[in-house]
């Protein structure tokens, strides 16, 4: 794995930061890898988008803004209310 996909999903770079370092390093890359990454990218983008675009068609149905569509449906992690969270310490019991 090269450091953009590592620092990548470890949520240390951004897409548009992914992307620069693309460009950056992209001589010393297969051609394979590339467009496994820019996938990648693109994978990503897609999710953000659709979240995004969802909440908005929530809080317009509900007519809510953003801040109230926030306070309803998401909890302190910024998680979907009733979402699954694995915790660690819930296993050790």
């Amino acid at each position: 794995m090269c450091q953009i996909c590592r620092k990548f999903k470890k949520g240390s770079l951004t897409v548009e930061d992914a992307r620069e370092e693309l460009e950056e390093q992209a001589e010393y890359l297969s051609e394979d890898h590339i467009e496994e990454i820019e996938e990648m990218l693109f994978q990503a983008e897609d999710t953000y988008d659709y979240i995004q675009e969802r909440k908005k068609q929530i809080a317009d149905e509900d007519s809510l803004d953003y801040e109230e569509y926030e306070d309803r449906y998401m909890d302190d992690d910024g998680l979907p209310e009733g979402s699954d969270k694995y915790d660690l310490e819930d296993e050790d019991e």
